[in-house]
């Protein structure tokens, strides 16, 4: 038994399958949700962390939080919540941000919204991780985003899409309300 903390890493998928107070995240990793005892079980293939405090420390539902999207595919994309508008304390967390969840419009790909690097702004979904989060609001998107071709920051152009300095590169993104990076 080892105390942990939320986001602590305790195993790998291939190691255990999270039984209570953990979750796998989208890099096949089993991470605490809660302050507690960790319980590998090898004989049978469990981990268990038991909590110490009462409450979970987990997000609520129609929170606002920010994070790094990790990894993306034309569907989903995995993001890593480091913070929270609701309460003034650091967050590590995992949500999924879903294609249907970008915009009202039907797309084909998420890709051409958010891609891996980028700093998103999102509305919490469900109370249980991993969290489904939403983009869908004016007011969420995209704060900051990375160029895919040469990894510069992009910036915000009038015309309303976003230009890389370095390589020239135009790209598209759901941008949030307060965009960080604009072209003057």
């Amino acid at each position: 038994m080892s105390f942990v903390v939320p986001g602590e890493v305790l195993a790998t998928e291939e190691e255990a399958i999270p039984i209570r107070g953990a979750y796998i995240d989208g890099k096949g990793y089993i991470r605490s949700t809660i302050i507690g005892l960790a319980t590998l079980d090898r004989y049978k293939k469990n981990i268990d962390v038991k909590p110490l405090v009462k409450r979970e420390l987990t997000l609520k539902p129609n929170s606002i939080v920010e994070g790094l999207v990790t990894s993306a595919s034309d569907e989903v994309a995995i993001v890593k919540i480091y913070s929270t508008q609701d309460q003034n304390t650091r967050v590590e967390a995992v949500g999924l941000l879903h294609i249907s969840q970008i915009t009202s419009e039907y797309i084909t790909s998420l890709l051409d919204y958010v891609r891996p690097g980028d700093i998103v702004k999102a509305r919490v979904l469900n109370s249980t991780p991993p969290y489904l989060l939403s983009i869908k609001e004016p007011s969420t998107g995209v704060l900051t985003a990375q160029c895919s071709n040469c990894g510069g920051t992009l910036y915000l152009h009038q015309a309303g899409y976003l230009v890389c300095k370095s390589c020239g590169r135009q790209e598209k993104r759901k941008l949030a309300v307060g965009y960080l990076y604009v072209l003057r």
